[in-house]
């Protein structure tokens, strides 16, 4: 369980550092339309980290499987 709490602070905290950026660049400006960007580049940023991480995951007990699978035709 530790570690999807620390995957989960970790793209929360890239999520905001994302739009900080983003605030830098626009130059903090609060309109209606910076405000639903910076939602969803905070959204997009949590989505591909955490997406990247359980594919990261995934591909693991997949190389695993593998693996045990040929350790039993061979033997």
């Amino acid at each position: 369980m530790g570690w999807l709490v620390s995957y989960t602070l970790a793209s929360i905290a890239a999520s905001f550092i994302v739009v900080k950026i983003f605030d830098y660049i626009v130059g903090g400006a609060s309109s209606g339309l910076a405000s639903i960007v910076r939602a969803g580049l905070f959204v997009a940023t949590w989505t591909a980290i955490t997406a990247q991480v359980g594919m990261r995951g995934f591909s693991k007990h997949v190389r695993q499987l593998r693996q045990g699978f040929i350790k039993r035709v061979l033997h």
